[in-house]
């Protein structure tokens, strides 16, 4: 097996339901022609191949696409391969940068392609090769962490193999999808507005996407559903499946079939068998399905958003025949009292509105290893801290503050931030906009306790950590009413200590901390110390908190963010400036941006 791999990825703006040849596609009885045809007199020779054809939910849009694919390619590697990826900005006037999702980047820090905080951003027309390290193995993504360049198509599937897999498997990608290119702008003026209200339910909707997409493709407009096509003498199929969304979670369920959960979030769990689950953005999940017997040979697999006003499905078939062409005409499990549906990942305690179906939460599963943490915690070593992450209906912010990204490379370049926060430029009186930035002590246990506190509490918010993977020890929910999952107040365990009063509807919490004080410093009761998920994403439940743990122990300067970032794409952020004297040197022609100063300081 080779130890190194090479690829390329060109980003360039492109056109869905577009050939380069044939021009403007359309769609008719399931296969496309120039739009320009009579339909009438068509032939085969006039179908233009749906594989050379960005499809989408089969309405003309301009979109960000790598390699002229959405999504993008999938990449797939082996674990401890070296890989040597190759960028190309063909954008006629917007940077680049790539992230790998889940990648530690341990002593390549400067690859984790988070343009401003990592590297200088790729200009319109450069190039660059981007060098780390396969690990961990597990299901993962890339993407895009330059504006709405991800929710226009910029992102794929990034797979690390152990080198003992070999088996045939299925990657699932689905999403959110919006008529419009610049639907950051639209989403924005849309949500932020005088009478915006605060949600009753975690499932009350805020964003009505005008479609949603599986491998790129919709179900709807006589559009040609995506098939997974699977070995007819096999008797279980994998899938690796990814939210690679801008906005919404989705339930995932295939008709007829149990799903046995095998990994979450890149790791490995107990396996434990459901009927459908939940993803939100950034979140993956690994399952296998057994073959039933039955003469039915086409199935379908099903993807709901959770809104109940606008909720949207997206369909796509699971073929046992590949000579069959017709479409299934299955249906979901009717669910009952006395055989309830099983749900993984619910972001709520209660399911909401359906007493027919039992809720399993994130922190109800268990790794396969147990914690590699011993029992009792060094507290001389130890720290905890609180990142409240708020949205108010008219901002977003992480303890009160709007992260603001350098105009600079923050890793290699740390001298040169002008707006780090600070006492002066971040009194507690105002929303302060600054580049937020928490030193950690190498070797450190850390226990963040994520919360989601304030006016907007009514949507979880998946974070996301680079750099690391984490255990999940605990989640709190709000409380609620158990017959109709309406939110009756904020977990009680957990209070705001000092707010910020901007306005009757702009209330922010800028600190949060045990509403019993004996909880401090890792006292929280049950936790799972003995086998936590281990994981890269977490979601955060409305009104409600998350703890996790981690060890400061991968040198570099990591963001945290949340991958539901409603405003300014990078406001519910914070950068962690971790055992800066230990960060490796840069290669010797990385890029520098403005003057360079390579000799480290640490970020307050």
């Amino acid at each position: 097996m080779a130890s190194i791999c090479q690829t390329s990825l060109i980003v360039e703006q492109n056109m869905t339901m577009f050939h380069p040849k044939a021009g403007k596609v359309i769609l008719h009885g399931g296969k496309l022609y120039p739009y320009n045809i009579d339909l009438k007199t068509a032939t085969i020779d006039d179908i233009v191949p749906k594989e050379e054809v960005i499809i989408a939910n089969g309405i003309q849009r301009p979109v960000v696409v790598f390699n002229g694919t959405l999504p993008g390619p999938d990449i797939i590697v082996y674990e401890g391969q070296t890989l040597f990826i190759t960028v190309t900005n063909k954008l006629p006037s917007e940077i680049l940068g790539i992230h790998w999702h889940g990648m530690h980047q341990r002593n390549t820090p400067f690859m984790d392609g988070v343009s401003f905080v990592t590297q200088c951003p790729i200009l319109p027309g450069q190039s660059f090769t981007y060098k780390f390290q396969a690990y961990p193995k597990g299901t993962f993504w890339y993407y895009s962490t330059i504006g709405s360049q991800r929710i226009n198509g910029a992102s794929g599937a990034f797979i690390v193999h152990s080198r003992s897999e070999d088996n045939p498997e299925h990657i699932l990608q689905v999403q959110d999808w919006y008529n419009r290119q610049h639907v950051t702008d639209y989403l924005t003026n849309a949500l932020y507005v005088d009478n915006f209200n605060s949600p009753k339910l975690p499932t009350d909707g805020m964003f009505a996407p005008d479609d949603a997409l599986i491998n790129g493709r919709g179900g709807g407009n006589s559009i040609p559903f995506y098939v997974f096509r699977v070995n007819e003498y096999e008797t279980s199929y994998r899938f690796r499946s990814i939210n690679v969304g801008a906005f919404l979670p989705f339930r995932i369920s295939i008709d007829g079939h149990t799903i046995r959960i095998l990994g979450f979030n890149g790791y490995s769990i107990k396996s434990l068998p459901f009927d459908s689950f939940i993803l939100y953005p950034g979140e993956r999940i690994e399952f296998t399905v057994s073959r039933i017997s039955s003469d039915v040979q086409n199935f379908w697999i099903r993807a709901n958003t959770l809104e109940k006003v606008s909720n949207v499905e997206v369909r796509t078939i699971l073929r046992y025949k590949k000579v069959d062409t017709v479409n299934p005409n299955t249906s979901k499990k009717f669910c009952t009292l006395t055989d309830p549906c099983l749900v993984f990942n619910c972001p709520f305690k209660h399911d909401l509105e359906d007493r027919n179906t039992k809720c399993i939460t994130a922190d109800h599963v268990f790794s396969r290893e147990p914690s590699i943490f011993p029992k009792l915690i060094n507290k001389r070593h130890f720290k905890e801290y609180f990142f409240n992450f708020g949205f108010s209906g008219k901002s977003t912010s992480v303890n009160g503050r709007q992260f603001l990204f350098p105009q600079v490379s923050a890793l290699t370049q740390p001298n040169s931030i002008s707006n780090l926060c600070t006492k002066a430029n971040c009194n507690e009186k105002k929303l302060c906009q600054c580049t937020n930035s928490l030193i950690l002590l190498h070797n450190d246990t850390l226990h963040f306790v994520l919360t989601n506190l304030g006016f907007g509490n009514g949507w979880a918010h998946p974070i996301h950590l680079h750099g690391h993977s984490f255990e999940l020890l605990k989640m709190g929910f709000p409380v609620s009413d158990k017959t109709n999952g309406h939110i009756i107040s904020q977990n009680n365990e957990i209070k705001c200590r000092r707010n910020v009063y901007i306005s009757e509807e702009n209330i922010v919490c800028k600190e949060v901390i045990w509403s019993d004080p004996s909880w401090k410093n890792g006292n929280v009761p049950g936790l799972n110390l003995k086998n936590p998920p281990i994981m890269d994403t977490v979601i955060i439940p409305s009104g409600g908190y998350v703890v996790i743990r981690f060890r400061a122990n991968n040198p570099g300067l990591w963001l945290m963010h949340s991958l539901v970032d409603h405003r300014s794409q990078g406001s519910m952020s914070v950068m962690l400036n971790e055992s800066f004297p230990f960060i490796p040197k840069p290669p010797l022609n990385f890029p520098k941006c403005g003057n360079f100063n390579d000799v480290p300081f640490p970020l307050h």
